[in-house]
């Protein structure tokens, strides 16, 4: 009996130490969500180093300006290249010039220490402002909050709005609030949002609290009964020969059957079309009725945390997230892709692009991507969600399609999936012959031609960039169809 008392004694004790820890503001084995008004942030430590007494996290880089006009997707997280744990509970951060800001978790209240000093310039003093018991994503627990003074020389309180900021520390899960320290503190404001901003934490993917990624399979979340009407219209670029010079699309998606499997979705649709096509010597009106298997695969880039890069060749982007009327990703306009132009790697410069490059932006279970841009030659491209029905829920106005026949009156000719990444299916109905796919970029130019026979064709879109093409696929039956191919 004496025996199974100690040992139940030490399990309380291991469990009181367990939840009695010390406050710590970024843990190795959390992966968190941020917000503040430009969007939401991901932060995740990616590896874990010990030196002497320190622990070290790495959280995984974002794309950062390094020096000027000099960027990188390999260097630092918003919140800085790492953060230095201490033993008595001094977290240490680090900006883009390698200075280091100084957060006492263990302070007690009222305590001050200076957060930060730039030489003989300016300090920033750190003072626990309050210590309390609060709520984190519902849940109770004990909160620290840390304020700054921004000291001159003399030790005179400067005017600024640094002075407004704050971190807070929950004992249990980190930053509630806290600052993109990579560009702490910068008083002197190189661009808008190059500055220090505020961040509030919105979600804990580890425990499934609060706001969570949004990922590929979220933004395909269909189910029966579902209803999507979809818009497109796209013009060319005048100055251009384009074998299409216009395309109208309004499209109505009536989901029948969903089957989930690891790695996919199989959907099953109805869909109603109606597709308007100028070409440069005709105008072509088709209204079509047909059901399609859809098949979803995984998207691994995609899934990515907001702000973590996606790399694809010599390029990288990131996708930005908001959750305001909807969770949303936004990938960048392709002017703000990146591309590595030295020879070892370490800067990268935006694109100069021209034209209609748009933001793209996927919804939660509603689909995308979504569109509109102009161009400065009077071409725009234009792809908009106009109604939805989603269980009870339902939004916009109906799209009416009339003069609907059969597919097999169309052609039956299904491209599929489209968006498309690695590989698009040109499929047609009870049909044996021998048949031509030619793919043109927006400026008309021939980039691919592919013959197959059968009913079936498979392309390969290697080399492909994320962009928006037009097909022409002819056949031996001196059948002709068009359309638009979107690569993502």
């Amino acid at each position: 009996m004496k025996t199974r008392y100690i040992f139940f004694l030490l399990l309380a004790i291991v469990a009181l130490k367990t939840v009695a820890h010390d406050y710590q503001t970024v843990y190795a084995n959390q992966t968190v969500l941020f917000k503040n008004s430009l969007g939401i942030n991901g932060l995740r430590v990616d590896s874990v180093k010990v030196a002497a007494a320190d622990t070290i996290l790495y959280p995984f880089a974002t794309i950062q300006e390094v020096s000027a006009g000099c960027i990188s997707p390999y260097k630092a997280s918003w919140i800085g290249e790492k953060v230095v744990i201490k033993p008595d509970g001094t977290n240490l951060f680090f900006n883009r010039d390698g200075d280091t800001i100084t957060l006492k978790t263990q302070a007690l209240l009222n305590e001050t220490w200076i957060a930060f000093q730039r030489a003989d310039t300016f300090r920033v003093e750190a003072r626990v402002q309050a210590a309390e018991l609060g709520t984190v994503l519902g849940i109770s627990d004990s909160v620290k909050t840390i304020a700054f003074r921004l000291l001159d020389q003399q030790g005179n309180m400067v005017d600024h709005a640094l002075n407004k900021l704050k971190v807070k520390i929950s004992k249990m899960y980190g930053f509630v609030e806290t600052l993109n320290f990579y560009l702490y503190p910068d008083i002197f404001v190189r661009s808008p949002h190059d500055m220090p901003m505020s961040y509030t934490l919105a979600g804990l993917t580890n425990h499934k609290v609060g706001l969570q990624n949004l990922t590929w399979f979220d933004v395909n979340g269909f189910n029966p009964g579902d209803e999507l009407h979809v818009q497109e219209h796209n013009i060319g670029d005048p100055n251009f020969f384009l074998p299409v010079r216009e395309y109208y699309s309004r499209c109505i998606y009536k989901y029948l059957e969903r089957t989930n499997h690891a790695d996919s979705i199989v959907y099953r649709y109805a869909r109603k079309q109606s597709i308007k096509t100028v070409y440069t010597d005709k105008t072509t009106l088709e209204t079509f009725n047909d059901t399609v298997r859809s098949v979803v695969l995984a998207n691994p880039g995609f899934d990515k945390l907001p702000g973590e890069p996606i790399f694809q060749g010599n390029s990288a982007q990131q996708m930005h997230m908001r959750n305001d009327e909807f969770r949303t990703k936004i990938q960048p306009s392709a002017m703000n892709e990146l591309y590595v132009y030295s020879g070892n790697g370490d800067c990268w410069s935006t694109i100069a692009g021209e034209g209609c490059l748009p933001e793209k932006r996927y919804i939660d279970g509603l689909g995308g991507p979504y569109y509109q841009c102009r161009g400065y030659a009077g071409d725009s491209e234009e792809r908009k969600l106009v109604y939805y029905k989603k269980g009870e829920t339902e939004w916009g106005e109906k799209l009416v399609i009339t003069g609907v026949q059969n597919l097999k009156n169309h052609a039956g000719l299904q491209v599929f999936p489209n968006p498309a990444r690695n590989v698009v299916t040109f499929q047609l109905n009870d049909d044996s012959g021998t048949h031509e796919v030619r793919i043109y970029n927006q400026n008309g130019t021939l980039v691919k031609t592919e013959q197959f026979k059968g009913s079936t064709g498979k392309i390969k879109l290697t080399g492909f960039k994320n962009r928006i093409y037009f097909y022409r696929h002819t056949s031996s039956t001196s059948t002709e169809y068009s359309g638009k191919l979107v690569v993502d």
